[in-house]
């Protein structure tokens, strides 16, 4: 409908058909003829050719106006394509469980917002089985869990690898017989290397004690009840409950013992009332990943939180 729109605003803006040919650098009979088949796939007459200096026509006026329109559509538009390619302009929705959401991403989000304050940033916190569902209706842009999904439909990018370990409140008697087996956890930056440095425990170890288990919803759940079936242990299960931080807070209060993982430890101020112990097996290690829906396309702004991501490792 406006092909050509180029001709007819630089005449309209000389006022005359030669000097709109000067500057646009072609000859006044080529610029005539464009604009005469302008006009004639319009059905109308943009330019009044009786008049001097030349004048637009009622449609001419309206075809103008239009084009001004289009001008600041496109000028709007380059605007937000230079803001976009420079991370001036964008938003991400990040779903995480309560330790993540409360201790992992919001250290990413706050290191991510100082390099790229204009981009929007979301925090959604809900269980595992929530946030894989948000994740494949499109409601969020990616989520940091530690269990797997199916990589025919989600792409994932590692940000840690995890063990499970054994969370025992100090007061239980059972920890003056296993001294040795202890996992000195006091130094953050130093936990991981300290469960590769101790003997892992046997669960027989603490057989009539009370446990707290994840529901094998959870993925936390489901490898802790693998570890137990391997050992042929069965815990005496005090409270079930939906998430790590939960199960990790009623170890500390005293009443049982968890499992954990050591990303946990490192997110949260040591505390002496409770002791660790290494364990083994098949099911002891994960991945901890950031997931995305593999159809989905990622914005240039996600690509930069997972690029974040990468250099962190």
């Amino acid at each position: 409908m406006f092909q050509g729109m180029e001709y007819v605003m630089a005449v309209y803006q000389e006022q005359s058909f030669s000097k709109a040919a000067a500057k646009l650098y072609i000859s006044q009979p080529s610029l005539s003829a464009n604009i005469k088949r302008i006009e004639k796939r319009l059905g109308h007459d943009i330019f009044d050719r009786s008049t001097i200096p030349l004048r637009v026509t009622e449609f001419g006026e309206e075809y103008i106006r239009n084009v001004r329109e289009i001008e600041r559509i496109e000028l709007d538009f380059k605007h937000f394509l230079f803001q976009y390619d420079n991370l001036q302009y964008g938003k991400i929705i990040v779903g995480g469980t309560s330790l993540f959401a409360s201790m992992i991403l919001p250290k990413l989000m706050a290191k991510y917002s100082e390099k790229y304050p204009a981009i929007q940033l979301e925090l959604l916190e809900a269980t595992t089985n929530k946030l894989i569902s948000l994740l494949h209706e499109g409601e969020i842009d990616l989520m940091l869990d530690n269990t797997y999904l199916d990589e025919v439909i989600f792409d994932r990018q590692n940000y840690t690898t995890e063990s499970l370990m054994l969370a025992v409140p100090k007061s239980f008697e059972v920890n003056e017989v296993l001294d040795s087996f202890q996992v000195q956890v006091n130094v953050k930056d130093k936990i991981k290397e300290a469960v590769t440095e101790v003997e892992p425990v046997k669960l027989k170890d603490f057989t009539d004690l009370p446990f707290v288990l994840l529901h094998e919803t959870n993925d936390t759940g489901v490898r802790a009840r693998y570890i137990c079936q391997q050992q042929s242990f069965q815990p005496n299960v005090a409270y079930t409950v939906e998430q790590q931080l939960t199960a990790y807070n009623i170890a500390l209060s005293g009443m049982a013992i968890c499992f954990i993982g050591d990303t946990l430890l490192v997110n949260v101020p040591y505390n002496e009332e409770l002791v660790f112990y290494r364990l083994e097996g098949e099911h002891v290690t994960r991945e901890v990943n950031i997931y995305w829906k593999k159809d989905r396309y990622q914005s240039k702004a996600s690509q930069a939180f997972l690029e974040m991501i990468r250099e962190e490792k």
